[in-house]
Order: structure tokens, then C-alpha cells, then sequence
């Protein structure tokens, strides 16, 4: 009887594990974890890089999306450059921003990967953004880096 007893509670064990691993398994998994607070969406940064990349807006009016602006001898290029993708088919193109972090005060980094129809694959580029009156640009460095990746031609 004893042994019955013993038997009965393991099975009535191992179901409510089963069951409990069941419930769990079902419940679906967030695709990346909402951003810390005062750091950049992946949605924000992502929209922040198709606007610094547009080929059809000059630079002139991209100033305000990079610290300490942009000059005209890197506007001159960066417009060329980008325009000269889009006739290659280079556009549209994508950014997936993941890892968002702090990367100290008022900036955030984060890994961008740049998809096109040109792309064999996502170029990845970790990039910096810094917050300046409360709107998310793109540190200088990182917008030429960021310009260079979404410009280069096969």
C-alpha cells in the first residue's frame, strides 16, 4: 500500500510539472526587451538612421540629426555617395537596432544592422547616439560610419 502511495504522489508530481512546463512554454517571449528607461527605442534609432541615409534629402537638412552638424565638404560626399547607391539599387533599405545600452552620460550604443536589395547579407555597424535636448541624433562618427555602410556599392 505503501508503495502505491509513493507511486501515486511521483505521478501526481511529474503532471503538475508537465503541465506547469506546458503553461510556461506557452506563454510567447518578448523579441528584444523594452529599452532602459532614458535610452532610445530600437524603433526611434531605426527611424533616426533612414532619415540620416534618405538619398533624396540633402544634407543640408540632415544637420540637425548629427552632433555638431554636418559640413559642407562631408555633405557634399555623403549626398553624392548616397545617391550614387540608390541608382546601384542600393535602396530601400532597413535598420534593425538591437542591444540598445548606455554608453555614458545622455548617449546610447547600440548594433545596427543594415539591410538592402544589394546587401548580400545585414552589414552590422555598432553605432553612438547622444541625446541633446531631448531629441536622439547621431554621434558624428557614427553618422559617417553609418552613411559609408549604407552607401557602399557592389
Amino acid at each position: 500500500m505503501r508503495m502505491k502511495s509513493l507511486a501515486t504522489g511521483a505521478l501526481a508530481l511529474a503532471t503538475m510539472g508537465t503541465a506547469g512546463i506546458a503553461v510556461a512554454s506557452a506563454a510567447p517571449l518578448p523579441q528584444d526587451p523594452p529599452p532602459a528607461p532614458g535610452l532610445p527605442s530600437p524603433d526611434q534609432l531605426s527611424t533616426l538612421c533612414t532619415q540620416a541615409t534618405d538619398p533624396g534629402v540633402s544634407y543640408t537638412t540632415k544637420t540637425n540629426l548629427v552632433e555638431n552638424g554636418i559640413s559642407p565638404d562631408e555633405g557634399h560626399v555623403a549626398d553624392h555617395d548616397l545617391r550614387k547607391a540608390f541608382r546601384n539599387g542600393n535602396f530601400p533599405e532597413t535598420f534593425a537596432v538591437t542591444n540598445i545600452a548606455p554608453a555614458g552620460p545622455n548617449m546610447a550604443q547600440a548594433d545596427v544592422a543594415i539591410s538592402g536589395p544589394r546587401f548580400a547579407g545585414p552589414v552590422e555597424k555598432h553605432l553612438v547616439f547622444v541625446n541633446q535636448g531631448g531629441n536622439w541624433i547621431l554621434q558624428h562618427d557614427a553618422a559617417i560610419a553609418l552613411i559609408q555602410a549604407a552607401s557602399a556599392t557592389n
